[in-house]
């Protein structure tokens, strides 16, 4: 599956910064917003003067005028982001980012930037066979580290760990209902991380039985074996894809989590 984004449209300005009574303007703005940065400046230099009776001065900080201006302003993004699959295009959308001020335009601390973020969650809302398969190949070369060629109970939980902390090994919720108590558990996992990590680690723990029965160690083969037949048991309409729910379940069966939906 190829991801493929355009940028269909751009709107807005940057932010209009206000010291000393004067405006500097960091990025194209359109001339409706410039209007407004001289309301400022004008409203700055009338608050300061005298009244007829030279008498009840009002002061007002040209400054928090204009953060108050900054706050008001956005960037918009039109993104339409299509997807192939063996070369032919099986989706096509058109997705809008707003930036605020509050809005990271570079690399985030996960080291995405927004508009990655954004590719990152929508190749994330469908998966092919082929891409489970190259998955599993890749989870076991991750997990494997002291490359003997078989995983350990250790090895496979260290890497569900790394799941957690990746966007696209987290499948969007379908529904209202399901986002709304991945929230409940994320916040009971916030005011008790150690009882959320016990938990989190019996599973995976669950996981490694089921899929190594009565040895310690699980082989290369043995593994993606297991994951494509996890990708075929949540197939349900056996389109080769995985999506919505099917998706969200399969995402949680290889953590050896179990969604009732």
């Amino acid at each position: 599956m190829k991801l493929r984004v355009f940028l269909s449209s751009f709107a807005g300005c940057g932010a209009l910064l206000i010291a000393g009574g004067h405006a500097q303007q960091d990025a194209p703005a359109e001339p409706a917003e410039t209007d407004e940065a001289a309301v400022v400046q004008e409203n700055a230099r009338a608050a300061t003067e005298t009244d007829e009776g030279g008498q009840n001065v009002i002061e007002v900080n040209p400054d928090e005028m204009a953060d108050q201006l900054n706050s008001q302003q956005q960037l918009q993004q039109t993104f339409t982001l299509e997807r192939t699959i063996d070369g032919k295009v099986v989706q096509s959308e058109k997705r809008t980012v707003v930036y605020d001020r509050s809005t990271p335009y570079r690399e985030t601390e996960a080291g995405q930037t927004t508009i990655e973020a954004l590719k990152s969650a929508f190749d994330g809302e469908l998966l092919t066979r082929t891409e489970a398969f190259e998955e599993a190949k890749l989870d076991f070369t991750v997990a494997d580290a002291n490359r003997d060629g078989m995983m350990t109970q250790s090895e496979f939980a260290n890497l569900v760990e790394s799941w957690r902390l990746s966007p696209t090994r987290n499948a969007a919720a379908p529904d209202k209902e399901t986002a709304r108590q991945r929230q409940y558990d994320a916040f009971l996992a916030e005011i008790d991380p150690d009882a959320a990590n016990i938990q989190f680690d019996a599973y995976a723990a669950e996981k490694f039985k089921f899929m190594a029965g009565a040895a310690e160690t699980v082989s290369r083969s043995d593994y993606i074996r297991e994951y494509l037949l996890d990708f075929d048991s949540m197939d349900q309409d056996k389109d080769t894809l995985l999506k919505g729910d099917e998706l969200l379940r399969f995402r949680a069966l290889n953590r050896g989590e179990t969604i009732e939906m």
